[in-house]
Order: C-alpha cells, then sequence, then structure tokens
C-alpha cells in the first residue's frame, strides 16, 4: 500500500474523513497521477476550476492555493458560480476540494460530465 493510502486511511482512523470521503481520495489516487506534497510547497500550487454548461457558458478560474484556502474559510465557497448546472452537486464538489486541499492532495480532483452535458473539471497543480 503506498504512502498516500496510508495517510489517507489513518486520518478515517482519526474521525477527519468519514469512509466515504476516504472512498473517493481513494479512487482519486488510483485513477490518477495524485501525489501528496508537503505543506510548504503545496501552498505554491494552482487550483484550476474548468466549468462548461450544456448552455455554453464557459467558467475558467486558476487561483493559487493558498488564496483559495483563504476564500473557502472566509465565505465557505468556491469562487465560481454554477448557475443552470442543476445536474451538478456543487456542495458534493465543494467537500471534495475542501478535503483535497486539507489533505494537500495535487493531480486532477473532479472530472464530471452530466448526461445533460454539463462539464467540470477542477485539477490542482
Amino acid at each position: 500500500m503506498n504512502e498516500e493510502a496510508i495517510r489517507i486511511l489513518k486520518m478515517v482512523e482519526e474521525g477527519k474523513l468519514n469512509s466515504d470521503k476516504a472512498e473517493e481520495l481513494l479512487d482519486a489516487l488510483s485513477n490518477t497521477n495524485c501525489k501528496l506534497v508537503t505543506p510548504k510547497n503545496y501552498e505554491d500550487k494552482f487550483l484550476k476550476i474548468k466549468i462548461l454548461s450544456k448552455k455554453g457558458d464557459k467558467v475558467n478560474v486558476q487561483l493559487p492555493v493558498k488564496v483559495i484556502k483563504g476564500i473557502i474559510k472566509a465565505t465557505g465557497k468556491l469562487p465560481v458560480c454554477a448557475e443552470g448546472m442543476d445536474s451538478i452537486n456543487v456542495d458534493e464538489i465543494m467537500n471534495t476540494v475542501i478535503s483535497c486541499l486539507d489533505n494537500e492532495i495535487i493531480g486532477e480532483i473532479v472530472d464530471i460530465e452530466s448526461a445533460e452535458g454539463d462539464i467540470v473539471k477542477i485539477v490542482i497543480e
């Protein structure tokens, strides 16, 4: 078992993650090239959000992890608008992003293409 998976399991054991979030993170580790990095380097990474709605609306956000953490702490949400994307569960995406930021995961953390044609991609690199 790799170091990242062991760290996730320890967080479940300590009560920092529930089993559903742990499963998501473990799936992300097995499906992508996600890896944990040291905190001093992690703050220099960027969170990139790309949204394309079925109506043709486009959102591209690229901000440093340090800034995103501050925005989430102050407002409780990501700095994007997902109006008209009823098929996308924004709360679940927020919870996933927050878990990944808290656990210093990099790589593609969200890749959604709904049946209605909405696309959401979130990457930390």
